[in-house]
This record gives C-alpha cells, sequence and structure tokens, in this order.
C-alpha cells in the first residue's frame, strides 16, 4: 500500500545534495513532506553566505535544479564569476551561477537585517514556487564540516572537496561550532508531529552526521514516535557519488551500507539498501535495523518515485 499524506508534517526528510534532491523529487510526487538541510558545508564566498545543500533541496523542489550537473539553476550561465576571475577576487575555484548569486545576494542582505536563517530559506522556497514541502535548515547556528588531512591540514569541506578534488588524504573528520549550535524550534516541531522520518541517500559522514551532532538534535528525532527509514547511499563498497567512502574510512567506519547502520544503529527501524547488497542483510538486521531491498540507483523521474515509495513503505 502506498502511504500518502497531504500534511507536510506527518513526514520528515533528513537531506543533504546531489543524491537527496533526487530522492526528494521522487517524494514530492507520492507525498508532502518537511525536508530538513544539512548546514555543515555552508560557507562565505564574495561576502555572501552560500548554503550548497539548503539550496540544492530547495532548487530539486522547485524545478529548477540543474539535473546535469545536481548543484545550482538549470541554465545559469557564469558570468559574473569569470569577471570576479579576472579582477582577481579570491575563492572563484567555487563554481556560483549569476541567478545562484542572486539567492546568495538576498539571502546575506535578510541575514543581516536580523532574519533567521529558516525565515530566508522559507521566503527562497516560496518565491521559486516550492510549494507542498517545507524546507528548514537543521539549525540557525553557522556549522562547518572541517576534513583533516594528511597533505593539506585542516580544509573546509568545499576546500577538500571542490578546490583540492577530494584528493588530499582525509585522517578525520570534525565539526566546528557544532557544540555551540541547536535545532530550531521548527525542525523539533516536525519531529514531534512526524509519523515518519526519512533520512535521504546522502553522505552519512558529511550530510547526516553534522545536523545529528547538533546538540539536542538526535534525541529529538529518537524520541520522536515516527518511524524512522534511511536509504543507504553506497553500493558494495562505493558511494554513488561524492567522497562518502573514503570519508567512512577516515572515520574508521566500514566503506558499505553495513557501515551506514553502524553510524544510524539504535536511531533507525529499517534501512533501505540495493539489491546487489543483500549479503549484508544479516549483519544490519543484527543492528536491530530491518534491511528493505531496492534498485536505489536513480536515473530517472521512474527511479526517483520507485525509491521514494519503497522507503515510504518500509
Amino acid at each position: 500500500m502506498t502511504w500518502v499524506t497531504r500534511n507536510a508534517r506527518e513526514v520528515v526528510a533528513l537531506s543533504g545534495g546531489t543524491g537527496s534532491a533526487k530522492f526528494l523529487r521522487g517524494l514530492k510526487s507520492i507525498s508532502r513532506f518537511t525536508a530538513v538541510a544539512n548546514v555543515g558545508d555552508n560557507a562565505w564566498f564574495h561576502g555572501l553566505y552560500v548554503c550548497p545543500d539548503v539550496d540544492t533541496v530547495t532548487y530539486a523542489l522547485a524545478g529548477v535544479l540543474d539535473r546535469e550537473r545536481g548543484w545550482g539553476i538549470g541554465g545559469d550561465h557564469f558570468t559574473t564569476l569569470a569577471a570576479l576571475k579576472r579582477l582577481g577576487a579570491p575563492d572563484t575555484w567555487f563554481n556560483i551561477g549569476d541567478r545562484d548569486f542572486a539567492t546568495h545576494i538576498f539571502r546575506t542582505e535578510q541575514l543581516a537585517k536580523g532574519k533567521t536563517l529558516t525565515e530566508v530559506t522559507g521566503a527562497v522556497a516560496r518565491k521559486l514556487g516550492v510549494w507542498g514541502c517545507k524546507v528548514l535548515p537543521a539549525t540557525n547556528d553557522h556549522v562547518e564540516t572541517h576534513v583533516v588531512t594528511v597533505e593539506k591540514g585542516d580544509l573546509h569541506l568545499q576546500e577538500f572537496w571542490v578546490r583540492e578534488g577530494g584528493t588530499p588524504t582525509p585522517r578525520a573528520v570534525r565539526y566546528a561550532g557544532v557544540e555551540r549550535a541547536s535545532p530550531t524550534k521548527e525542525v523539533l516541531s516536525a519531529f514531534e508531529t512526524a509519523r515518519r522520518i526519512l533520512i535521504a541517500p546522502a553522505n552519512p559522514i558529511t550530510s547526516i552526521a553534522p545536523m545529528l551532532r547538533i546538540h539536542g538534535f538526535r534525541d529529538a528525532m529518537s524520541k520522536s514516535r515516527a518511524r524512522k527509514v534511511a536509504v543507504s547511499p553506497m553500493l558494495g563498497t562505493n558511494a554513488f557519488s561524492g567522497p562518502a567512502a573514503k570519508l567512512m574510512k577516515a572515520c574508521r567506519v566500514e566503506p558499505s551500507s553495513t557501515g551506514v547502520a553502524t553510524l544510524y544503529k539504535g536511531l533507525v527501524d529499517a534501512l533501505v539498501v540495493d539489491e546487489s547488497d543483500r549479503p549484508q542483510a544479516g549483519a544490519i538486521e543484527r543492528m536491530g535495523i530491518s534491511c528493505h531491498f531496492a534498485t536505489t540507483t536513480m536515473k530517472t523521474a521512474e527511479d526517483e518515485i520507485r525509491l521514494a515509495r519503497v522507503a515510504m513503505e518500509a
């Protein structure tokens, strides 16, 4: 039976970037929901506050996300960035499109006027035409995910993954500012009223852990009476995209769906894993987590909807 709700607060989905965006597009086709977005990859560029995962989720739900790149706005141009590069501006290695710049300018101006990140995110979502869903940052406080590397020392996640291409050898991951951060009242309220909480397929170290490490966040999620289902982003010992496997190893976690289950042990009721990883089911279920199977690759809109249905029914 397909479970559909008209109340966005009955379904909550923790989300990161590219993989999460695909999953959330599929989920939007079958249910309303509240997306709680990672803020650990937020950073300042050109005097502007940039929130990559928050924006990726918002753009995806607004139908304007660049589907090929998986980030930014479809059809965007980079003339402003090119002009900044000619002027010798720093940090032009981080690609920001012209229309994307508008989002960051608006956000930074509104924050300077005293608006919270939650308020600004809601305003952006409404202006871009997001309907039937809410997008909430996990916290209004500033949190940064840093990768401690052998060759380059301590790097912001964007420096590690975008500027350095993920090539430095990671030896640890830390979450700067997380000890001072707290979940928003909107996030806590969403957990209280949720009937189902989903963890979208996302890097468990850099997309989900920054949220779970926020003081009170994991506890509030754990206390929720909702059924909690995670979708593994792993296929064998590799992630579908991004540096998840490399960073899981650095954190001494097995880079597999079993490793993902270890990180979510005691928090989720079920884990959706790829059909090809059925041999891992025994180890996952011994942790008290029900194992469900699906083709987790999302190449088409139909794939996105199919995987969302599995997560809603697991």
